[in-house]
């Protein structure tokens, strides 16, 4: 039995069993928090974002529960009348779709809001006989659902008539 023993060193025994150690730790590490991993590594190497995450705005949600006392039939009507488009007329008219072509030429590119922001300051200023009329704050609301329903950019109302004197 002496003889089996004899031909490993101390040294290798312990550098064999410190590397056996290291893989073992390293393997279960990676699979239990490789995400965390990931971010450690990103942040270390200047990365500031994983092209592979969603942003918040376009990860799923989870569909409306229906109360109670609420039927299919009253949530339709409020989603029908969410999602009913106001008619304009005139320049006004002409400025929504405008808007709306400009929103959804951004819907076919990577989410940058930063990019689509300008070009809607800039189609707002080009109209700014509509700034004064009763069309603006349905123009503001159809710009923020229009961003919403594509998941263009996450903005409020209050933001997008601040673009109107910008």
């Amino acid at each position: 039995m002496e003889q089996l023993l004899n031909n490993i060193s101390w040294k290798q025994y312990i550098s064999t069993s410190i590397a056996a150690m290291v893989i073992y730790y390293a393997f279960i590490s990676w699979k239990h928090y490789r995400s965390e991993i990931r971010k450690v590594i990103n942040r270390v190497t200047g990365k500031s974002k994983n092209t592979l995450e969603l942003p918040s705005a376009l990860e799923y949600q989870e569909a409306p529960v229906i109360q109670s006392g609420e039927t299919f039939e009253t949530m339709v009507k409020e989603t029908m009348a969410y999602a009913q488009q106001p008619a304009f007329s005139g320049t006004a008219g002409d400025l929504a779709w405008q808007l709306r072509q400009c929103i959804g030429e951004a819907s076919d590119e990577p989410f940058a809001p930063a990019e689509l922001i300008p070009k809607l300051q800039k189609i707002l200023n080009d109209y700014p006989d509509v700034a004064a009329t009763k069309d603006r704050e349905k123009i503001n609301a159809l710009v923020v659902r229009e961003c919403e329903n594509t998941g263009t950019a996450l903005l409020s109302e209050s933001e997008v008539d601040l673009w109107w004197s910008a």
